[in-house]
């Protein structure tokens, strides 16, 4: 084994992503409060805070699958640097936007969620390189712990400083997170990348190159049904919680009349028991059917979701949301338990990047049939709409297909190749 190598199995490499990824959740879950809420505070429109929506789905649909063609090409550990350097660049822009600027905010976060479609796969598909197979649900439900932990403080961060110094403190605290974050991925080890072949000898035979890969990365996806399942269950799982978006902040505002802090309150207790999950999650996924903790897991969001958007006042929300997150990380480490074992190393890139796109497609349709429709239909049924897709979303788990006795995933992949889960 090469020196190299044995350096990517190395502790410390997690820990290096471990904490980057938590600092850059953390920045953007204070902005992903904040900038609804001062929007929908000066419009009092929904088809402005679906527009910032659409903003932020459009570009997975646009870019996601080339993203995910170009994070299989390049150095993953460079890719994470540099996208978080430029999205803390983008970010800064928002000190310009104001009550007359709808336009710029909308346009800073269209650039600034393209710029993630590289650094979402590119994580995505370092950390097998630097766990290992064995270690791999492991550590996605330690890593899951460290995002959700930042998920916890984000919103409170974000209400307490919009409420009390204004949205250009939370713009500074983004920028600063995605610094910080592109200083702890400089730490990761170098060249990490998927092996691949000699590179094009011009601009069009690399183009060329590129859509074969694209196209292998779809063959993936078609050819096996482990994929091609959890591609329709996440899809749906992602037209629902998209569907959210746009008409949350006219739930939280206009039905429950939370303030800023409130609203940070609510993404806090939610995040409360996301935490929660991601501690049974590290347990879960070692002892239990993967499949049954996608479907039931997301079966049960959903039915949440009904029960937490027909609730009048915040005391109840408060109580359903802290149950919320339970199931809904749960559902979501072992889907992505599964779709990481089932995606051979060289097309991991590629199969996110088109999830990326699948979901962006969902973000699109829900964000724009929203600024369409705007204040004309009431924001409770069509939350209730999203929590009836979450649960078609974990009927359609069902398809999955089963476990050995062993924990293994009972299917070939491509070339006879195996993926087995390993405690």
């Amino acid at each position: 084994m090469s020196q190299e190598h044995v350096q990517t199995l190395r502790p410390s490499g997690f820990g290096w992503l471990w904490l980057g990824q938590a600092v850059t959740v953390l920045g953007d879950r204070a902005l992903g409060v904040a900038l609804p809420y001062v929007v929908y505070q000066q419009t009092g429109s929904l088809s402005s805070t679906a527009l910032l929506a659409l903003a932020g789905y459009l570009p997975g649909l646009l870019f996601g699958s080339l993203a995910g063609v170009l994070v299989d090409r390049w150095d993953r550990r460079r890719v994470l640097i540099v996208t978080q350097l430029l999205q803390g660049a983008v970010i800064l822009l928002l000190l310009l936007a104001g009550p007359g600027r709808l336009w710029l905010a909308t346009a800073v976060m269209f650039t600034e969620l393209t710029l993630s479609l590289l650094a979402l796969p590119a994580g995505a598909a370092l950390l097998p390189t630097l766990v290992g197979e064995a270690a791999l649900a492991r550590a996605m439900a330690r890593l899951l712990v460290a995002t959700t932990t930042a998920r916890l403080l984000g919103p409170v961060l974000g209400g307490v400083l919009a409420a009390g110094a204004g949205m250009r403190a939370v713009v500074l605290l983004d920028a600063l997170s995605f610094v910080l974050a592109a200083a702890l991925f400089s730490q990761l080890p170098g060249q990490l990348q998927a092996p691949r072949g000699p590179r094009p000898s011009s601009l069009i035979s690399s183009w060329q190159a590129m859509g074969q890969e694209w196209r292998g990365g779809l063959r993936v996806i078609a050819q096996h049904r482990v994929i091609s399942t959890l591609f329709v269950t996440l899809a749906l799982t992602s037209l629902g919680g998209t569907l959210v978006d746009p008409y949350y902040m006219g739930f939280v505002q206009g039905v429950l009349h939370a303030t800023p802090v409130e609203v940070g309150l609510l993404s806090t207790v939610i995040g409360a028991g996301t935490l929660l999950g991601s501690v049974a999650a590290t347990w879960a996924v070692e002892t239990i059917d993967l499949r049954r903790l996608v479907s039931l897991g997301t079966i049960t969001v959903g039915g949440l979701m009904v029960g937490l958007y027909h609730q009048a006042s915040l005391p109840p929300v408060l109580v359903l949301g802290a149950v919320l997150g339970l199931p809904m990380v749960v559902a979501n480490v072992a889907a992505s338990t599964l779709l990481q074992l089932g995606t051979p190393e060289g097309f991991r890139g590629r199969v996110y990047g088109a999830l990326g796109t699948t979901n962006a497609f969902m973000g699109v349709m829900a964000a724009g049939g929203a600024a369409l429709i705007g204040n004309r239909v009431d924001v409770v049924p069509m939350l209730t709409l999203a929590g009836a897709l979450t649960v078609l979303a974990g009927l359609a788990a069902l398809a999955l297909p089963g476990q050995d006795r062993e924990g293994g995933l009972a299917w070939p992949i491509i070339g006879g190749w195996h993926a087995r889960a390993r405690r």
